[in-house]
């Protein structure tokens, strides 16, 4: 889409069948051809899976693999503003090919926040969610995680 202030490009990351992910050698041409005609222009990129390590052993194997190529393309591009990610159902943050990586909260079940390298698999039902993004041409891009449902207040603000 390119017809708003920021423009938006998708890659599908999705492997049928797969759990993980990853973005082949003609999506990456395509990409940077796609990016390079708009060199100018604020970008939001989005893909399914995530193309870091999260530090949840169960969910890394989820994620978008062989991602050296994917952030080189990105890196090469400094008006990708954001990476958009899901796939994980937990609201994650990482710096990433020069830009920040967002994942997408659940609007469903969460995966546990588990480090330990021997951590089961698990989800809990969490407050669902959503990221909402707001562009502004002097300040730029900024991100709100925003819970979805009914919850006390509001309240006065000092």
């Amino acid at each position: 889409m390119d017809d708003h202030p920021v423009r938006i490009v998708a890659v599908d990351s999705c492997i049928p069948g797969r759990q993980h992910g990853r973005v082949d050698a003609a999506a990456l041409a395509w990409l940077d051809a796609i990016l390079s005609e708009a060199r100018d222009k604020p970008t939001l990129l989005m893909l399914h899976h995530p193309p870091f390590m999260s530090g949840i052993p169960y969910m890394d194997e989820y994620r978008c693999m062989d991602a050296d190529g994917l952030e080189a393309v990105v890196r090469a591009h400094p008006q990708v503003e954001r990476v958009l990610c899901g796939h994980v159902h937990r609201s994650m943050l990482r710096r990433w090919a020069g830009t920040v990586v967002c994942t997408a909260p659940s609007t469903t079940t969460e995966i546990c926040l588990q480090l330990r390298p021997d951590a089961a698999p698990a989800s809990v039902v969490g407050p669902a969610g959503c990221l909402l993004h707001l562009w502004d041409p002097v300040h730029g891009m900024v991100s709100h995680l925003s819970h979805i449902g009914r919850f006390e207040g509001p309240y006065p603000f000092a």
